[in-house]
């Protein structure tokens, strides 16, 4: 299983917080005023042994950091935090909004075919459970081995209308494709949207923006093409805007 960026941002090492790197600022002064230090004046500490370890003491615990240091110091921290804030891209974000995309910063995952007889034996898996799906199913096992033929980095299936009677298992049937697949999978009821936001969510334009199904999902499972089913999509209302 391969995996892919998905978020065009910059995160850096929550380790590095204002705490330290503020302590790492006070040792490399403290390194720099060491090696300022006259020789002759290195001997008489280099003599002095702790009672504890029997080492030399640490020249650095020697100098001290005066006010006038910390405020530089703090000053400098504060303007490396803001420019890394700046260089995110995730500046206008709330910070819990921040903290869940933290989850992507390492890519996420792609199902993918290994090769066509692997597309064949999930093909003929899902047509052994419904074999009255079969059209369905041929549609799907098409794409899987195009999937693998044409070298894509990750499985990728066309959109996919299911039309039928009630009760012949079109949305299991696409449960079961992705318990097939080890991927994850949202159903969306069409009946409760009456516009897409719910599946592609809002712009930051608007006063209660907020992301769809699809990022919700992959927010979770960390899996790019997961399995996507809109429930009774003959039933969806219709967008009316003044």
């Amino acid at each position: 299983m391969s995996t892919i960026p998905f978020i065009e941002a910059r995160f850096f090492d929550p380790a590095e917080g204002r705490i330290e790197l503020e302590t790492r600022l006070k040792n490399h002064l403290r390194k720099l005023r060491c090696g300022k230090i006259p020789p002759e004046l290195l001997t008489p500490i280099s003599d002095v042994e702790d009672a504890d370890d029997g080492q030399g003491p640490d020249l650095m615990d020697f100098i001290g950091i005066s006010a006038h240091d910390e405020a530089r110091i703090n000053r400098r921290v504060k303007r490396l935090l803001e420019h890394r804030k700046a260089a995110s891209g995730l500046e206008h974000l709330k910070s819990d909004n921040r903290a869940r995309l933290e989850t992507l910063k390492d890519g996420v995952r792609l199902i993918s075919i290994r090769s066509e007889h692997h597309a064949d034996e999930l093909a003929a898996g899902l047509h052994g459970d419904m074999p009255w799906m079969a059209p369905a199913t041929e549609v799907i096992w098409h794409a899987m081995r195009r999937s693998w033929r044409e070298g894509a980095p990750g499985l990728r299936i066309p959109p996919l209308q299911l039309t039928g009677p009630p009760g012949i298992g079109k949305s299991r049937f696409g449960r079961d494709l992705a318990t097939l697949l080890a991927t994850s999978t949202a159903v969306i009821e069409a009946t409760g949207e009456n516009a897409s936001f719910g599946i592609v969510g809002s712009q930051r334009g608007w006063g209660g923006s907020y992301p769809g199904r699809l990022i919700e999902t992959v927010l979770q499972s960390r899996i790019a093409n997961p399995v996507m089913i809109v429930d009774e999509i003959e039933k969806a209302g219709t967008a009316v805007s003044m």
